[in-house]
């Protein structure tokens, strides 16, 4: 489901090498004279039959709408329509803003929603993506530039955070984050080597026990200030570890070093000085590929 255009709800499906093919969509336009059109019958949720106008863009048939009511009741229908000939829930939702999820209120939670994009100026609290009655989703995915001050408080429980754009980020935002989901990705962050070091001490004193894989790109690493006060519970690895993410992707954990809890518990990290990036992820129940 797509609704990254303004008033055009798109319906389809991902194909084997990623690509969207869309099958039918809403659109919100005036109809010009010259384009053809027909009239359809859709059953609405009263199970009264509901006519609209249906025409071809591109490479797929398309309703149309004059209005706000007759787009909305469009992609209510449409909606429906697809999940009972597919058989199949909503997956995933690439959209804009987290209004498109008020559709999804009934239905059955998302796999993943990706929100906004690298040109987009407009942004929304994570707390918006929550809001009563809209749709729930186990990944959540930010493409957005975000400003220094953004509120990076969750209220749900979630299988994966992903935020693209968000250089002025620091070490509670990312334990904001890591309270509730599983897994926790920033591809910028404003993040040092201090900063590090307190979200270590965090998982080593129960306070981000629902992580299970962190992920971020630091602004600066230095090793001595990483590690100060748990050099003691830090040793080198040498076995070759990759953790696969809830998204499917693949992220190095060893050779690198191991971190030990009091109960035992042991995570894994590897630092990466080209990418900047250092991946962290706890082994207890971890999907690991050796």
């Amino acid at each position: 489901m797509d609704s990254k255009e303004r008033r055009w709800m798109k319906f389809g499906f991902i194909g084997e090498e990623g690509e969207h093919v869309i099958i039918m969509s809403v659109l919100k336009t005036e109809i010009p004279n010259e384009r053809k059109f027909e009239i359809v019958s859709m059953e609405g949720d009263d199970e009264e039959e509901e006519k609209f106008k249906i025409s071809k863009y591109d490479d797929h048939y398309t309703l149309i709408s004059n209005n706000d009511d007759e787009w909305m009741d469009g992609c209510i229908n449409l909606l429906d329509h697809i999940t009972d000939v597919f058989r199949s829930n909503i997956d995933t939702l690439y959209c804009i803003n987290p209004y498109s999820m008020d559709f999804l209120e009934d239905k059955a939670p998302l796999r993943m929603t990706y929100s906004g994009g690298e040109d987009c100026n407009i942004y929304w609290d994570l707390v918006s993506y929550e809001l009563n009655g809209a749709g729930k989703t186990g990944g959540l995915q930010l493409c957005t530039p975000l400003p220094e001050d953004y509120d990076f408080i969750l209220t749900r429980e979630y299988e994966y955070i992903r935020i693209e754009r968000a250089q002025f980020a620091r070490s509670d935002d990312v334990l904001k984050l890591a309270e509730k989901s599983k897994e926790v990705i920033f591809d910028e962050s404003l993040l040092l080597s201090k900063g590090l070091n307190t979200i270590f001490n965090c998982w080593l004193q129960h306070l981000i026990d629902g992580l299970k894989f962190l992920s971020i790109r630091l602004r600066s690493y230095r090793e001595f200030s990483a590690f100060n006060g748990i050099e003691h519970r830090i040793t080198d690895t040498t076995e070759e570890v990759n953790y696969k993410s809830y998204t499917g992707e693949l992220y190095r954990l060893s050779p690198g070093k191991r971190l030990r809890r009091d109960d035992g518990v042991i995570a894994l990290f590897l630092y990466d000085p080209n990418t900047q990036m250092i991946n962290f992820g706890v082994l207890t129940g971890l999907t690991v590929i050796s």
